[in-house]
């Protein structure tokens, strides 16, 4: 069986969109028959999106079974119970068509905590107590249950494309969703008072039983941890035992729990390593393994890709272009066609980046023309002091991904950060912070994987790449960073990267152009195509070597340069300067123009109105193929360009512009 969402209208998180590919493998792991891992974490970066994910997944999944959703933020280690609690409430809620789940066990171990046991203790002899006070604690939360029930109900319409036995049809559901709990059952059956009588739960993570007679203000902190572990554990165990027996009655589906961001109950391994720890530990202990299925999904989400084994890893992914045009499509604003493509090159996908800057006021009626750089200089408010869109947007993206860190985001902090923005991978990162003494400006950065380009994948990338963006953008307008020579930062790195090697690293090209020496770049791919066989190799070269972001133009209506304007400067100004006069060969003048134009085709800052550069670097690399030996790779490429060009249009501001 399988199904796919088609359309939603539950509003979550300002955005509706559904991204398949990770809804999928959510659905697909929620059959009961499934092949899958009973345990699936979504993991990304902050504002990837996970959380829109888990909620709209449990909106689905609570139409066809049993769900619980959990934000592990508004709990601690100490406050495990409560989580339990919260869980058990929602896998008890009252659905109309789906079985009811009860936890005989889960309650007495709740009722156990309360009243002080502890999993070590002896209940044969503490048996008839505890089911009492049960019972009490029982009558005196049905108030409390029944108020929760009244006051919770809602109401969701899903949308689900169901194919089954080959057979497809849409299900169309408007179903309350009231939170109409299953009280506990009175009696106990024989199988839990066994359960509880012979500790069937097993050994435990912390094998240490609390001391009798000590009192809790006596124990040391590493002892109250150790305690702890062992009851979290103990509700884990009950949790699973509960249903287990209930696995005949689950049908095709398993129950589904969401465990939104379950890192902020991580702890060390000699604590148990924290809730999700705790969940695989149990699941693998002889207390469960071959005493029958448990019908349990578990869905959690992390910042960081998981390095588990039996846990499958969905990456939260980026919006598609199509995507964003549906957000766009979406949002109440007038939004001009152009700029949901805009925007898309802008934030690579990134969700949070991506939803911001298209329902943001300010895009309302906003048109496209000569860019981006119009929308992101719109000030917040109207104050003369007031941050631009583009400032706003740099500060909330770079508080957001490294909002798990202990930074303290002031001014030097930032530079430290825009310093590290100009490496491509860590090591070169190292070489910035030693060579630039930025170590102490990076104080409480638990990672570092954000300070370069291309380390990691999918969201993190995209994330990471805006923000290096916005802060190499905010380095032209801050005076006071004045620590590092942007250019002669892009030469150290340059010499770095090629010592051992025999000839040049791509890496060297990247940053030699990022130096703004472009003419010295075109002059080694040129001598590259003396060398039978490397018209591919050149190509390549050149796509990885523009994507370093332009320095800033020494010219004060810089700002307002058209696409085209900005290419001409580049063949004119960053060109060669023959003291001769002597024009460049017919093939290094043809590189030149190649990496200019695609130098500045691929700044995302810069607006649709590519064209005509489109169209001077397809001419280029029909004129380079003709004196190739391989004409292929560039008459493919300029294919490329010549449809690329007819997508965008005509900026009536080049119109007497010829270069």
């Amino acid at each position: 069986m399988k199904l796919r969402p088609m359309s939603t209208q539950v509003d979550v998180s300002g955005s509706t969109i559904l991204r398949d590919r990770p809804l999928d493998d959510i659905l697909d792991s929620c059959r009961d028959d499934s092949d899958e891992s009973g345990n699936l974490i979504v993991h990304g970066p902050s504002g990837s999106g996970k959380t829109t994910l888990l909620t709209q997944s449990n909106e689905i999944m609570r139409l066809i079974t049993p769900t619980a959703f959990v934000n592990c933020n508004e709990y601690r280690p100490e406050t495990v119970p409560d989580l339990f609690r919260d869980i058990r409430d929602q896998l008890s809620a009252r659905t109309p068509g789906l079985p009811r789940c009860h936890f005989p066990r889960l309650d007495l171990v709740l009722t156990a905590l309360l009243d002080g046991l502890t999993p070590v203790s002896d209940y044969t002899r503490f048996w008839p107590d505890l089911v009492r006070h049960w019972r009490r604690q029982a009558r005196s939360d049905r108030g409390a249950r029944r108020g929760r029930r009244d006051n919770a109900a809602t109401s969701v319409t899903v949308v689900v494309e169901v194919n089954l036995l080959f057979l497809k049809f849409q299900l169309g559901a408007a179903r309350p969703i009231s939170h109409a709990l299953a009280l506990p059952r009175r009696k106990i059956g024989a199988a839990v008072e066994q359960w509880f009588k012979t500790r069937a739960w097993g050994s435990l993570i912390n094998p240490y039983p609390e001391q009798a007679g000590t009192e809790k203000a006596d124990r040391d902190r590493e002892t109250e941890w150790m305690i702890q572990t062992s009851h979290n554990e103990w509700l884990v165990h009950a949790f699973l035992a509960d249903l287990r027996d209930q696995a005949e009655a689950a049908g095709q589906y398993r129950r589904v729990v969401f465990l939104d961001d379950v890192d902020a109950l991580k702890q060390p391994a000699s604590r148990g390593g924290g809730l999700l720890a705790l969940f695989r530990s149990a699941q693998s202990s002889p207390a469960h393994q071959g005493a029958g299925r448990i019908p349990l999904l578990l869905v959690s989400s992390t910042p960081e890709r998981p390095l588990l084994s039996r846990v499958k890893a969905v990456p939260a992914p980026d919006f598609s272009p199509s995507e964003a045009r549906e957000l766009a499509d979406r949002t109440p604003h007038r939004i001009d066609d152009y700029f949901p493509g805009l925007i898309f090159g802008l934030t690579g996908g990134y969700v949070a980046a991506t939803s911001y800057l298209l329902q943001d006021p300010a895009i309302d009626g906003l048109r496209a023309y000569n860019g981006l750089q119009h929308l992101l200089r719109q000030k917040r408010g109207g104050a003369e002091d007031a941050p631009t869109l583009q400032e706003h947007l740099g500060d909330s993206i770079i508080k957001a991904l490294l909002k798990h860190s202990e930074l303290d985001l002031k001014s030097r902090t930032l530079e430290a950060l825009t310093i590290c923005s100009l490496a491509k991978d860590l090591q070169d990162v190292d070489h910035l912070i030693r060579t630039y003494d930025l170590g102490e400006d990076l104080t409480g950065l638990d990672d570092r994987h954000w300070l370069a380009w291309n380390e990691n994948s999918g969201a993190a990338r995209s994330a990471r790449a805006l923000m290096m963006r916005l802060l190499l953008r905010r380095w032209q307008k801050e005076p006071t960073w004045v620590r590092c020579d942007r250019d002669e930062a892009f030469r150290r790195l340059a010499t770095r990267s090629d010592k051992g090697a025999s000839g040049h690293t791509p890496n060297w090209y990247y940053y030699t152009l990022g130096s703004g020496d472009l003419m010295a770049v075109c002059r080694e791919l040129d001598a590259l195509l003396d060398l039978p066989g490397r018209e591919s190799e050149v190509l390549d070269l050149i796509r990885h070597t523009t994507s370093v972001p332009q320095p800033p133009i020494d010219d004060p209506g810089a700002d307002g340069f058209t696409p085209l304007q900005r290419y001409g400067f580049l063949v004119q100004n960053r060109g060669p300067r023959r003291s001769d006069g002597a024009p460049l060969d017919h093939r290094l003048s043809r590189i030149l123009r190649i990496v200019a134009g695609k130098w500045v085709i691929e700044d995302p800052f810069e607006s649709m109105y590519t064209r005509d550069v489109h169209l001077r670097v397809r001419t280029a690399f029909h004129e380079l193929g003709a004196v190739c030996e391989d004409s292929h790779p560039f008459q493919s490429e300029a294919e490329f360009h010549e449809s690329i060009s007819l997508e965008r249009p005509v900026n009536p501001l080049d119109s007497d512009i010829d270069f």
